[in-house]
């Protein structure tokens, strides 16, 4: 499913200038716009001219100096094109530091292509990566774009993509309208009105941002759509297609999009033969719901084609049965008919897999790059993934978790919250037993059992060969020297939630480090510390998925050898989580049980000191979990202050991996090249 954009525009990063290039010289800029900064974009201006529901131009100036040659990717052009819109002129300038143009280039020296994601699509680009020989330079961008008959998406104005190493210094958007047209305009995260006067029978408005600096990258950083202006622009009617709609508000989308459903669930008689065939003898409604889901797929498979209305309107259920495949709209709106077939009610519903905010007061079609399908059985609702029936039946898998969707019934369109699940259900428990010898090394059984979230960041490892499984969980290790002797993954779907259970034996050289006739043992193998911390924070803390780990270790100390200090049990929680330590000694046996909770939120930048005290200096000092197991010299174990060694309390903290920035408590991902759910819609390239 895609979402059509206005004026389909990308930019790595971009800004607009209407005077001379002299004018954008590098000795003009401000102090401040160069603090911390690769790039800056001199000016962003878009002039947008809306003259129909079927007919608009837009004329783009971008300047953007580059201080040195790390933000030569910030000038990077990509245009986007298809059957309704077209690139009518270009040129660029390159620029020395004092402005003086040193190289031109034209509309033919773009780069184009066709290439696209889809088995079919009518998308186009064009791209330039301007030869940059001097730095610092400035480039600027001039050229025009054309649409007709596609007025139906969200103009975006998107002044700037990061503000991780680039500055702003100006932007503005202007938009001209027949006189009395009426039209929708939401500025995010924050406001900025127009100034809007009437000359010769048109409404003007303009826009003008504010200039920012730039920032250095800070772990659990808010995402860039949270924190950086973006201005949406939807027309009350518009033309898409031959189609015309008014998306003034939700429900009148909703006639829209009902429009487009009409008539595409006719099934043909073999298929209703076929789904009474299978579902008549169930008497159970939910039996039958998940009869017909896994029907799905065994008989379908997932092929996108995005060809002009076809980017919203799905394939009809005839052709789905008779073609065998389907993009996510085609599928769920197959599945549709198919439980209608059996008179069991459900919704087509539209949701975007990247942003989880809906603004329910504005209607836009940039909300949504996927579809599903809504299902309201007598507890609650099922919210079937159609394009991957590995996805667990009635499970709400992380994409689409806690997210925003519009549902369509009853010929409107509504948006709801869909449900997430509670951080303390995103578990991972491990069970480490370990067997110590006197040189160091240790033979250690692994049993983990992951549930719900940690279940998705765990399941990849089912896709991977032999020795590919093998690396995943190596990756994971604070062990460099560890051989994974046997490894066993398992996939356990009839619980209330789906649960990924690992079992591996492992041998790890130097698993202590020996220093006379003591042992210093990492105490949490298999977790890594807190990552590194920022000493000025600009931004929220943002914790955007919550989890809950449970680690239990029984160290089998070695023939002759006790344990000289034990660490003291120790709790702490606040508002970010809950650490709990446990640590006792039986014997010849050392058991030690750490249980992280990690809860999920945005909280203030004033609270990131207290957040970085918590995780780096009280956890720290409150046990150091890297202890001596020194030849016997005393029996027992004593009651002796912990004394200062390698810490592993904070490799305790860290997740395997991160799909950000080593930061406190990051995410888990998914091993490179892997998805939890390889058959599912991928991102909108215009979300």
């Amino acid at each position: 499913m895609r979402s059509r954009l206005l004026p389909c525009l990308l930019l790595t990063l971009g800004s607009t200038a209407a005077g001379t290039a002299q004018e954008y010289s590098v000795a003009t800029l401000a102090d401040s716009l160069r603090r911390n900064a690769q790039a800056v974009v001199r000016l962003y201006e878009t002039d947008f001219q809306y003259n129909s529901p079927s007919s608009a131009t837009a004329r783009h100036d971008i300047v953007v100096t580059l201080l040195d040659r790390r933000g030569a990717r910030h000038a990077d052009l990509v245009c986007y094109v298809d059957m309704f819109s077209s690139l009518k002129s270009f040129s660029a300038e390159i620029c020395d530091a004092s402005g003086r143009v040193i190289r031109k280039l034209g509309k033919g020296d773009l780069n184009y292509t066709e290439y696209s994601q889809h088995l079919a699509d009518d998308a186009a680009y064009y791209w330039l990566e301007p030869p940059l020989s001097v730095f610092p330079c400035t480039v600027r961008y001039r050229y025009e774009t054309a649409h007709k008959n596609g007025m139906f998406g969200t103009l975006r104005f998107v002044p700037l993509s990061t503000d991780i190493g680039v500055a702003l210094e100006k932007a503005r958007f202007r938009l001209s309208a027949p006189a009395g047209y009426a039209f929708n305009c939401r500025c995010t995260p924050f406001p900025v009105e127009p100034v809007r006067h009437t000359d010769r029978g048109r409404d003007n408005y303009e826009w003008t941002f504010p200039s920012r600096t730039a920032v250095l990258d800070e772990p659990l950083i808010p995402p860039a759509r949270e924190r950086l202006p973006i201005l949406y622009f939807a027309p009350s009617e518009f033309t898409y297609d031959k189609t015309q709609g008014n998306m003034q508000d939700w429900p009148r989308f909703g006639v829209w999009m009902d429009g487009l459903l009409a008539g595409r669930g006719q099934l043909p008689l073999a298929l209703q033969t076929e789904v009474h065939a299978l579902t008549d003898t169930i008497p159970d409604k939910r039996e039958k719901i998940e009869a017909l889901y896994r029907y799905l797929g065994r008989t379908t498979r997932y092929v996108s084609i995005q060809l002009g209305i076809g980017g919203w309107q799905p394939m009809d259920a005839a052709t789905v049965y008779a073609n065998k495949f389907g993009d996510c709209k085609a599928l769920s709106n197959y599945l549709h008919a198919m439980l209608a077939a059996c008179d069991i009610e459900s919704f087509y519903t539209i949701i975007h897999t990247q942003n989880k905010h809906i603004p329910r007061d504005f209607a836009t079609p940039a909300i949504a790059n996927h579809a599903i399908l809504g299902v309201p059985c007598q507890r609650d609702t099922l919210w079937l993934e159609c394009t991957n029936t590995d996805v667990p039946f009635g499970y709400v898998h992380q994409s689409i978790a806690g997210h925003d969707a519009v549902i369509c019934h009853d010929g409107k369109a509504e948006v709801i919250t869909l449900p997430a699940y509670a951080d303390s259900l995103n578990t991972e428990c491990q069970c480490i037993d370990v067997r110590l010898d006197e040189a160091g090394n240790a033979s250690l059984s692994l049993s983990s059992v992951s549930r719900a979230r940690q279940y998705e960041w765990t399941r990849p490892i089912l896709d991977l060969a032999r020795d590919k499984q093998a690396d995943f969980l190596r990756r994971s290790f604070q062990l460099p020297l560890a051989q994974v002797d046997s490894l066993r993954c398992e996939e356990v779907l009839d619980m209330p939630l789906p649960e990924m259970h690992i079992r591996a034996s492992i041998t790890a050289l130097r698993y202590a480090n020996k220093t006379g006739s003591r042992l210093f043992v990492p105490v949490a193998p298999l977790r890594s510390g807190p990552g590194r911390f920022t000493a000025e924070r600009r931004h929220d803390l943002w914790i955007d998925k919550g989890y809950c780990d449970t680690d239990s270790l029984t160290l089998h100390l070695p023939e002759g050898y006790v344990v000289e200090a034990l660490p003291k049990s120790v709790t702490i929680e606040n508002r970010f989580g809950k650490v709990a330590f446990e640590a006792l000694c039986s014997g010849d046996r050392l058991h030690i049980r750490i249980r992280l909770l990690r809860r999920s939120g945005r909280y203030p930048q004033s609270e990131y000191a207290a957040f970085e005290r918590v995780v780096a200096d009280r956890l720290k000092g409150a046990a150091e979990t890297s202890r001596r197991i020194p030849k016997p010299t005393i029996s027992g174990c004593s009651d002796d202050a912990p004394r200062r060694g390698r810490s592993s309390w904070r490799n305790s903290l860290r997740r395997p991996g991160s799909d950000r920035p080593p930061s406190g408590w990051p995410d888990k991902p998914a091993p490179t090249g892997c998805r939890p759910f390889r058959r599912r819609d991928s991102p909108s390239r215009r979300p």
